[in-house]
Parts: C-alpha cells; sequence; structure tokens
C-alpha cells in the first residue's frame, strides 16, 4: 500500500502523463458493477447482510487509504488525505450509503411480505428503487469525471507537500 500510494503522489508530482480516458472508463466500470451488485442484492434477503458488508468493506478501504497517506506523510498526509478523498470519494460513499439504504428498505419489506404476510405492493417500490439506481448511476457518472480529472489536478497544486 504504501508503494502504491507513494508512487501514485510522486507520479502526479512530477507530472508524468496520465491516461486520463482509461482511469475514467476503469472508475466508471467499477463503480457501476458496485452499484449493479448492490441493487441486484437488494431484491434479495442476503442483501441486507452482504450490502452492509459491501458499505463496510468500501469504507475500509477508504479509511485505510486515508491513514496510510497520514502514516506516510505524517501532518502533510492530513492535508494530503482531505484532496484524496475530497469530492469524489465523499460523493461515491454518499451515493453508496442512499442505495444500500433502499436496497435495505427492499429487501426488508420482501421479508415482511415472506414471514409475516404483510401486504406490500411491490410495483411501487420496484418504481422508485430503480429510479434511485437511475440517479445513483448519474450521480456515480460525476463522482467518476470528478475522480479522474478533478481530484489529480487538485493534488497537483499541492505537490510541494510531497516529499
Amino acid at each position: 500500500v504504501i508503494t502504491k500510494i507513494t508512487q501514485f503522489f510522486n507520479n502526479l508530482k512530477e507530472d508524468i502523463q496520465i491516461d486520463y480516458i482509461s482511469n475514467l472508463f476503469t472508475s466508471l466500470k467499477n463503480n457501476i458493477i458496485y452499484l449493479v451488485i448492490i441493487w441486484v442484492l437488494g431484491l434479495s434477503i442476503i442483501g441486507l447482510v452482504i450490502n452492509n458488508f459491501l458499505l463496510f468493506f468500501k469504507s475500509f478501504i477508504l479509511g485505510f487509504s486515508i491513514g496510510s497517506i497520514i502514516n506516510i506523510y505524517l501532518y502533510r498526509g492530513i492535508i494530503l488525505s482531505i484532496l484524496y478523498i475530497f469530492p469524489a470519494l465523499l460523493m461515491n460513499i454518499f451515493i453508496f450509503v442512499i442505495l444500500i439504504y433502499y436496497a435495505n428498505n427492499f429487501s426488508i419489506n420482501f421479508f415482511r411480505v415472506l414471514f409475516f404476510k404483510k401486504e406490500v405492493k411491490f410495483a411501487p417500490l420496484l418504481r422508485k428503487y430503480t429510479k434511485i439506481l437511475f440517479i445513483m448511476f448519474i450521480l456515480m457518472i460525476i463522482s467518476s469525471i470528478l475522480e479522474t480529472f478533478l481530484t489529480p489536478f487538485i493534488i497537483k497544486l499541492f505537490s510541494f507537500l510531497i516529499k
């Protein structure tokens, strides 16, 4: 992790050419696959457990990255961490939290129908759930664009903080 982080920041500091288009497609692919997995798991009861684990995992990775940046760059790492997560990665976590909230809500309603024999109309719930997915897709596209183009630019502005 230390090698990857120092390599990432040093590449930005030394102004090594970045393949923005490739990074954008990789970011979009990974994030949209993650969104679809969360959405599909929300259609089942097992999604209650797995989706919360996925959110924990995503947050843990972000926290581990922040901790590693601070460990490597000490006090300057605090500023670099803020630059690294703002705005794209914070937006990603927000998107995942919102989608997992609706996925859990859908799963709980499904659970109530199966085990408590409650009456729930799934058509409006599914329409709302699908609409939320499309809104999150749009937000994720914006987030991936910010992550690809804005974050490296902002970090380059503060490259004097990198050893």
